[in-house]
């Protein structure tokens, strides 16, 4: 049955691609026929999409190795293969920089409709400690050895341990969902999938800052771009949520759902909110409007007894990005590796930062784990797993800073957070993976056997926050 479902997928986008690659050939536009033919830009991002969805396909005969895994592989297959790249092409530095900005509009908006405003705040103490402990201690042991070992500046530093530090939601949010359904280990998966989401929205929102102050030149000069990324990241999101809710023209009390309306709604002023703060050298304000945008959005949706509106969407959001969005990042990602160029002494370092920012992360989930009384040490050791993989922010991030380069030493700092970056999801997501898969039934404790003790410790907790 796999088997012939793989090749029903393989004749539908043979079929797709074989039509699309034609209407660009015999298009009346000089321009349009040049990007459909090889090494045109659609004929890239064709193929990339193409081989990104069935190095997925590939990656479910060895699971539980996360597909964009897979993905990358291809895209540095695709590349540094000669007689294929040669015929395939490279994308433009425009084009990959636009897929990478959707698909960052994505992970943002997917994170911010995920997050349950109201349970992060009955448990912000644990949620924040786990979101912020182990990413804060990672991210600036990270940027220590960025200045010291790959000798970069400060500012850049920082934006690779903001870029190193965030988990991968693609890697971690399935399995936990599934040993939730299974009731294994309930209360550590309620704790990942809320804690996941502000991980992510810290490192991106850090990351677009410090990007910005890059951007700028960096030092002292800069500095008021950091105040001025946080209030009006946080002013915008929220007015455009009110003008949203008060337009009517998403879902509403008085209007029937739509989730393809409602997607098609969200996803254009997250865009608009990001390509704007791109062109203002404002990137970390633009990813805070988004996510403030998107739960503000999901909150009011839940006041007024709209769940299913916010599920339809975070449905079809998750679709548009499993099927299409995913795939074609990861593969473009992975394309912009040349390995001839690559330097051998640079990537021996960049996994030295990656295995220390590592092990600190590990350090930071027990030291934020210690006081919550519902959790024994096999459960904290899980944890420290489950915080491991890198994958979905690494592939959107990775090449903002040499995209926004202006000259040779700024260009030599961007690849050197581009190889790191590749290197970190390349190794941390296969890794994370297969750990979750394979400790999951050794360290989490069924629901049915948590302790009477702890159980009568969380009900009096919950007890004293209503």
């Amino acid at each position: 049955m796999r088997r012939l479902a793989v090749v029903r997928e393989a004749v539908i986008w043979a079929l797709v691609l074989s039509a699309l690659y034609l209407a660009c050939a015999t298009a009346s536009s000089a321009s349009t026929r040049a990007a459909g033919t090889g090494g045109g830009t659609f004929f890239v991002l064709a193929n990339a999409l193409f081989v990104g969805r069935f190095a997925g396909i590939f990656a479910s005969f060895i699971a539980p190795t996360p597909p964009l895994s897979c993905q990358i592989v291809a895209g540095i297959f695709l590349r540094n293969v000669p007689w294929i790249n040669t015929r395939v092409g490279v994308a433009t530095r425009d084009a990959s920089g636009i897929v990478r900005t959707v698909a960052l509009g994505l992970i943002l908006t997917r994170a911010g409709l995920a997050l349950d405003a109201g349970d992060a705040r009955r448990r912000i103490k644990d949620v924040g400690s786990l979101a912020l402990v182990p990413s804060t201690m990672e991210m600036v042991t990270s940027a220590g050895m960025g200045i010291g070992v790959l000798g970069i500046p400060t500012a850049t530093a920082f934006a690779l341990g903001f870029l190193l530090c965030g988990i991968s939601l693609a890697v971690v949010v399935p399995p936990a969902v599934r040993l939730k359904r299974e009731g294994k280990g309930s209360t550590v998966c309620d704790l990942i999938l809320c804690a996941s989401s502000f991980d992510g929205i810290y490192c991106v929102v850090g990351f677009g800052i410090c990007a910005g102050v890059v951007g700028g030149g960096g030092g002292a000069s800069s500095a008021w771009r950091v105040p001025a990324q946080l209030a009006g990241g946080l002013f915008a999101g929220l007015a455009a949520s009110r003008a949203i809710s008060l337009s009517g023209i998403v879902t509403a009390p008085e209007r029937a759902s739509s989730a393809s309306s409602d997607s098609a709604i969200i996803m254009s002023i997250v865009m608009l909110a990001l390509f704007a703060a791109k062109e203002l050298g404002m990137n970390g304000g633009g990813a805070l409007a988004c996510i403030v945008f998107c739960v503000s959005l999901g909150s009011e949706w839940k006041s007024q007894g709209l769940e299913n509106a916010l599920k339809e969407t975070s449905m079809f959001m998750n679709v548009l990005w499993n099927e299409f969005t995913a795939p074609l990042l990861f593969v473009i990602i992975g394309m912009s590796l040349d390995l001839t160029a690559l330097d051998g002494a640079v990537a021996g370092k960049a996994i030295a930062i990656i295995f220390v920012g590592g092990i600190a992360r590990a350090l930071g989930v027990l030291l934020a784990t210690q006081r919550i009384p519902s959790m024994n040490w096999s459960e904290r050791a899980f944890l420290t797993m489950a915080w491991t993989p890198k994958a979905t922010i690494q592939a959107a991030l990775a090449s903002v800073v040499l995209d926004q380069a202006k000259d040779v030493d700024e260009e030599s700092d961007g690849q050197k957070l581009l190889q790191t970056a590749l290197l970190c999801i390349l190794i941390t997501a296969p890794l994370g993976a297969w750990c979750i898969e394979y400790f999951a039934p050794r360290l989490l404790r069924p629901d049915d056997e948590m302790p009477v003790v702890v159980v009568e410790v969380l009900k009096s907790k919950e007890e004293r926050k209503v």
